[in-house]
């Protein structure tokens, strides 16, 4: 049976213009990885943390909800100013997104950079994101369908309160998105749900950011950091922090 290697944390370190990368939820920090190491070699210092519960077997994330991947989150914004990082950058994508959003409502960053945020998420999607997370590392592990069917059980019979918190987590960054005075890029995939690109239009609305810009790439799915417009979106990134 196939073992899959746990996820890590990324920390590249550079000049003194900090940048902290936030990655979707059920994922890990692959998402970033790409982008982290482009803009190290830009010359900026890169911080990817690892939420509690992801990047590694499913059953982990059964441990922990929303406000848990929120602490790391800040958690590794503090850790960037123990290490006496003045001026922090942050770029998250997905749930990162709105992770992001969050932290730029409380803190001073130095700009924003958020991908495939959703302003919505109903507890019944959500739980279905880890059901399909599991099912699929489950696959890959080559396990059987009657081990899988079984080792199933626990994710079809989660509670959908913590996804419940989970989606009032959303809401309520979204209503406090006039707090933001940041410099913000938000960036969509064209070939995400049509969702994301009128998130993509509330967002850039309600910001009170003076500057501010909006970009939908043609390819890029929901993972646009993985995606075909891989290359340009990281362009993109780099031309908007520098």
């Amino acid at each position: 049976m196939l073992k899959i290697l746990p996820a890590k944390e990324i920390y590249l370190q550079g000049n003194e213009h900090a940048v902290l990368l936030l990655h979707s939820f059920t994922s890990h920090t692959r998402d970033m990885k790409k982008v982290a190491t482009s803009l190290h070699a830009q010359g900026y210092t890169c911080y990817a943390p690892l939420y509690r519960g992801h990047g590694h077997t499913p059953e982990q994330l059964l441990h922990y909800q929303v406000d848990d991947w929120w602490q790391d989150v800040v958690d590794a914004h503090q850790f960037l100013l123990n290490e006496g990082y003045q001026k922090i950058s942050v770029i998250g994508l997905s749930i990162g997104g709105i992770f992001t959003l969050k932290l730029a409502q409380f803190e001073k960053l130095s700009q924003i950079i958020v991908l495939s945020v959703p302003i919505d998420k109903e507890p019944a999607q959500l739980k279905q994101r880890i059901i399909d997370y599991a099912y699929n590392y489950k696959t890959i592990e080559g396990k059987s369908a009657s081990q899988i069917s079984q080792e199933m059980e626990p994710f079809h019979h989660m509670a959908l309160d913590a996804m419940s918190a989970f989606q009032q987590f959303i809401q309520a960054t979204m209503q406090q998105l006039d707090r933001i005075t940041v410099p913000i890029a938000i960036y969509y995939g064209e070939r995400d749900d049509a969702s994301y690109a009128q998130s993509a239009e509330t967002i850039y609305q309600h910001v009170h950011s003076s500057t501010k810009q909006k970009r939908g790439f043609e390819n890029a799915k929901h993972l646009m950091t993985l995606g075909r417009d891989q290359d340009e979106i990281i362009q993109e990134i780099i031309d908007f922090l520098e």
